[in-house]
């Protein structure tokens, strides 16, 4: 009998240790039906659904600014949310201007200068404050014109702008070729 209790808590816990180690296999099994016409239940796992692709949107104005007597065409780009292109004429090409959300770049064509920084070396260097979302902001709003005449004013110029509407367009390039040799502005 001494036998017996010694072994009979080894075969309890052997038997234990069998029933309860079966995989997850045999457990996830569904029950086949007895019923010749039954269906087996099959259950499917949700579908992911995919990432959104952003897709830019382009939109593209003409402007123009006279100023003492001076008149100057020019045209602005934008692909939403990420660049802002503008190029001003006078018969030839005088400046481009490309801002992005952390930098800006002005070359001022017909000088040979260029300015190329960030927002805060835009300020440091003509004490004006301003981010890409404000720019960006400013020239669609529907009172652009007026909003770019008072900034004009605040480096001491007077002028009158005219911004066409904007046009929603399939796709635009923003150009922008500085030479080497250029000065800084």
């Amino acid at each position: 009998m001494s036998i017996t209790r010694k072994i009979t808590p080894f075969l309890l816990s052997a038997l234990l240790l069998i029933t309860g180690c079966r995989s997850h296999k045999e457990a996830a099994q569904t029950a086949r039906p007895t019923d010749s016409n039954a269906q087996p239940i099959v259950v499917q796992e949700p579908v992911p659904e995919p990432e959104p692709v952003y897709t830019p949107q382009y939109y593209s104005s003409n402007f123009t600014a006279s100023s003492q007597g001076i008149t100057i065409n020019g045209q602005l780009r934008i692909q939403s949310d990420s660049v802002i292109w503008g190029s001003a004429t006078k018969i030839i090409e005088l400046g481009r201007a490309k801002l992005t959300p952390d930098s800006v770049i002005i070359y001022a064509k017909v000088m040979g200068r260029c300015f190329r920084g960030s927002y805060m070396d835009l300020y440091r260097r003509y004490r004006y404050r301003t981010t890409f979302d404000e720019i960006y902001q400013m020239i669609t709003a529907d009172d652009a014109e007026r909003q770019i005449a008072i900034i004009a004013r605040r480096f001491g110029i007077e002028a009158e702008i005219h911004l066409d509407p904007w046009k929603k367009v399939p796709s635009l390039t923003f150009p922008f070729s500085i030479p080497a040799n250029v000065k800084p502005l």
